[in-house]
């Protein structure tokens, strides 16, 4: 989840509007829905098993308002660098949400390293603010609210914690690459350094994640396909990155299949 002048997904007819927030236009790709209706099935499942007393009826809608709210946590990750974006100068294109998660998209590349680093770093930062949200939340209510609830916020602050962390790591096209090439490039001057060590440093993160897919997959847990797609396109975009100034993308940091 982070800021440059390259859209990712397509946007020509494949997608749907959900109109401004705070301004900056939001768009559905129709490759979400798929992802969408992955991680309502897994809220689904995880109410199910854990309380297995619970309504049907109960354990999905708990489900779909979990999925809901998870997203809604994932828009407020890419809007938080839009804002940023816009408060440093940087003209704000759009959101698109996605299968592999969401890029907002700016018309140009950030002149500075510090601008580079406040864009890319706002985004991680309001994913760990929200996963203290959701914990205060279920130690503050106590038992106000039943289980199941108190059980979704917990899981919604491990999520976010995830989703935070993940996009941390040094590589194109994750939030943590651009930081890298934010450092990189405030050390050596150099911005087209910067991007080719941060792309090298987006392959290494697909390969481990590729290689871990697999052997997930080996070891008979499917959610590791999951993995290995989600490596998949970073080492595809970190490659891209290499030779253009891509934007890069925050994914969710969970496999909702595993």
């Amino acid at each position: 989840m982070t800021a440059g002048p390259t859209p990712a997904p397509e946007r020509g007819g494949r997608g749907f509007s959900l109109g401004r927030w705070f301004g900056v236009p939001v768009r559905i790709d129709v490759s979400w829905f798929f992802i969408a209706f992955l991680i309502t099935w897994s809220f689904y499942t995880l109410y199910s098993t854990r309380f297995p007393n619970l309504a049907e009826v109960a354990a999905v809608m708990l489900g779909i308002a979990t999925a809901i709210v998870f997203f809604v946590s994932v828009m407020l990750h890419e809007l938080s660098h839009s804002v940023m974006a816009r408060r440093l100068g940087l003209p704000v294109q759009g959101i698109t949400l996605f299968i592999f998660g969401g890029v907002t998209e700016t018309g140009s590349d950030a002149k500075t390293a510090g601008t580079e680093f406040s864009v890319a770093i706002v985004g991680p930062l309001t994913s760990l603010a929200l996963a203290a949200v959701f914990w205060s939340l279920v130690n503050l209510t106590g038992e106000i609210l039943p289980a199941s609830i108190r059980y979704g916020l917990g899981h919604l602050g491990w999520l976010n914690l995830g989703l935070g962390l993940f996009n941390l790591l040094p590589g194109f096209p994750l939030d943590g690459g651009r930081v890298l090439r934010s450092a990189v490039w405030r050390v050596t001057g150099d911005m087209d350094r910067a991007t080719r060590t941060a792309a090298a440093g987006g392959k290494i993160v697909a390969g481990f994640m590729i290689a871990f897919g697999f052997l997930a997959i080996a070891a008979g847990n499917l959610g590791g396909l999951w993995y290995a797609a989600i490596g998949w396109f970073l080492y595809q975009a970190a490659g891209a990155s290499g030779q253009v100034r891509w934007p890069g993308s925050s994914l969710p940091a969970t496999s909702p299949a595993g």
